[in-house]
């Protein structure tokens, strides 16, 4: 016999169908049990005797059964199946289950994201969460088919490419057959569709997974996202805008027929008027901002091209030139302000675009520079090193062949999921994310390498952590390793040295130690930090916890959470010294050294969480 799914029974009343599923639910009623049955359809309820008593919330079955029309009576006008039920026959478990170590028949916001990471494969049973994967899976293939009926041509891009500072740390790969080079994750397709332009595509799009080591926040996910990648030829900005206002809007119509958009056509505001007006470049332009289905986009346009570079900006400038991009290094600048790059660089407008939905940015692109010339002297602005430029030989190389005026921008899928459905956190919309701590919980990633994956791949780990040294030997070690300058000061006992100090505080975040990094100055707005990393518990370790963690007493431990193999969080106050002093173990001994060092030695996550 066939399988029937749940969503057809209504259809077949009379007929004796096999449909197979999950136990949603079960209910004795004497000698009369109740059980309704879920597939990925919907739920229909069966009715049967003993042989349904043994059945569990969960069991994986199959029922045989006839599908009968409910009294007029005990018609559930809650469920599309409610008109009918199935008079069980045969009851087959095929997988029986044990008890749940989560309940999956509430919401689920009440339980540690945690552990709801642990059991996700669970967790997405819950309807709430299946709703949300699924309405995910209908906004790509409306977007997909939206393109290709306007001639555009859906071309995928390599994963493993090539490390180039554009704007974000870069994920690694190191290479087995040729040993000591490294491929890197992609930021975004961005310079590869920028080749396909050369190569005469004209309209390319792709669902692409980006890849970024960055800061998470409730509407950015750690590591890994996808966004609509669109890049067209012979266009206009105003032509990009007119084209995903197009598509947004058809969009929203189709899928979330509840929701209304504010606004037609979209207002398109000048960065220093939305900054002037709204005092952010995201404004929430709702008029009733009450209305969970009202949905306010806007664009935000004319931003400056360049912002004042400052010492986090390294890993995608000089870390010392005066400015950095604003966007990323491939902007165009707008006609009228060209001459302003040798007078005056901080007044040229970019030709980038922001697209804004109820005080989220959902998505951002830009007209790009297609003149070799031009793209040079930009990075020569940024103080881009002659090697840093040979890192995009290609792009300067491919321009010197006929490249067409091209720009384009790329929505981002998940947090505009994220934004219409009302969801708490971006990672609500995502079948696997990770953890604010960067952790893919259900498989426990990351994970260390074997000794013999590393030496395959000829890696040693530079300042590895050896626990059998006392941790002021690990400290040296780590710190030499990677060849950075440091003084070794001596001193009379302190918790935290002066003004310069970095004070390393051990906090337990929904059951796991973290490492919080502050300004001897500063303390600990834990509201700013729970809330910027989606944590739900905070608490300060105990004296005991701490010493257990860290090996070292309250006070002496370094900011060096990796170290300890916690994540280290480092509050961005602390960049206001360019030399920073921390104790190293001790009490009486600190280590010295620049802010920006102590940024590449321990990699951290910087945000604004001191008060």
């Amino acid at each position: 016999m066939q399988r029937t799914l749940v969503k057809d029974t209504p259809n077949q009343v009379g007929k004796t169908v096999m449909l197979q599923g999950w136990v949603n639910s079960k209910r004795d009623h004497g000698k009369i049990t109740f059980i309704d049955l879920r597939d990925r359809s919907g739920l229909v309820q069966i009715v049967g005797s003993s042989e349904l008593h043994p059945l569990k919330p969960e069991d994986v079955i199959e029922i045989i059964g006839l599908v009968k029309t409910r009294p007029p009576n005990l018609v559930n006008p809650k469920l599309p199946t409610g008109t009918i039920e199935i008079e069980a026959i045969n009851v087959s478990v095929l997988n029986p289950a044990k008890e749940l170590p989560i309940p999956i028949d509430t919401d689920g916001y009440d339980i540690e994201e945690t552990i709801r990471n642990k059991y996700r494969y669970l967790d997405l049973r819950r309807p709430r969460m299946a709703r949300n994967i699924r309405v995910r899976s209908q906004v790509a293939q409306y977007m997909r088919q939206f393109l290709i009926q306007r001639d555009f041509v859906e071309i995928e891009t390599p994963i493993l490419t090539k490390t180039t500072p554009e704007g974000a740390r870069d994920f690694l790969v190191p290479s087995r057959l040729q040993l000591g080079k490294f491929y890197a994750l992609p930021q975004s397709p961005q310079q590869y569709k920028q080749l396909l332009m050369v190569a005469g595509f004209e309209r390319y799009f792709q669902l692409a997974r980006c890849f970024r080591d960055e800061d998470p926040r409730k509407d950015r996910a750690y590591g890994e996202f996808t966004q609509l990648d669109i890049e067209m030829s012979f266009v206009t900005q105003a032509d990009i805008l007119q084209l995903i206002e197009q598509l947004f809007t058809q969009l929203v119509t189709e899928i979330f027929p509840d929701k209304h958009i504010s606004q037609s056509p979209w207002p398109k505001i000048p960065h220093r008027e939305t900054i002037a007006k709204y005092g952010t470049d995201k404004p929430d332009l709702r008029q009733d901002k009450n209305d969970p289905n009202e949905l306010a986009f806007s664009w935000t346009i004319d931003f400056p091209l360049f912002t004042k570079q400052s010492a986090a900006d390294f890993f995608h400038g000089s870390g010392s030139a005066k400015w950095a991009p604003s966007h990323h290094m491939f902007t165009a600048p707008h006609p009228d302000d060209i001459q302003l790059l040798n007078t005056d660089p901080g007044k040229v407008r970019g030709l980038q675009h922001d697209l804004i939905l109820n005080g989220f940015e959902v998505g951002g692109g830009s007209i790009r520079i297609h003149q070799s010339d031009i793209q040079t002297k930009i990075f020569d602005l940024i103080g881009f090193s002659t090697a840093q430029k040979q890192q995009f030989e290609h792009m300067l190389t491919a321009f010197q062949y006929g490249v067409p005026p091209h720009g384009g921008i790329a929505p981002g899928v998940d947090r505009f999921v994220y934004v219409v459905l009302g969801e708490p956190s971006i990672r609500e919309v995502m079948a696997f994310p990770a953890s604010a701590s960067g952790q893919t919980a259900v498989v426990d990633a990351p994970s260390k390498a074997t000794t013999e994956q590393l030496q395959e791949l000829g890696i040693k780990l530079a300042g590895a952590t050896n626990h059998s040294q006392p941790l002021f030997e690990q400290i040296k070690s780590k710190l030499n390793d990677l060849g950075i300058s440091y003084k070794l000061l001596e001193h009379a006992p302190v918790s935290t040295s002066a003004e310069a100090g970095a004070k390393a505080l051990i906090l337990i975040a929904d059951e796991k130690p973290i490492m919080i990094v502050l300004s001897a100055p500063t303390k600990l707005d834990s509201k700013v930090f729970k809330k910027e990393y989606g944590i739900k518990k905070l608490r300060f370790a105990t004296p005991e916890e701490v010493e257990k963690i860290s090996s070292v007493k309250i006070g002496a431990v370094p900011p060096l959470g990796s170290l300890c193999d916690i994540p280290t969080y480092v509050d961005a106050a602390l960049g206001k010294n360019q030399v920073i002093v921390w104790n190293a173990g001790k009490h009486d001994r600190s280590i010295e050294m620049k802010y920006t060092d102590y940024l590449k030695v321990e990699q951290p996550q910087v945000g604004n969480f001191s008060c």
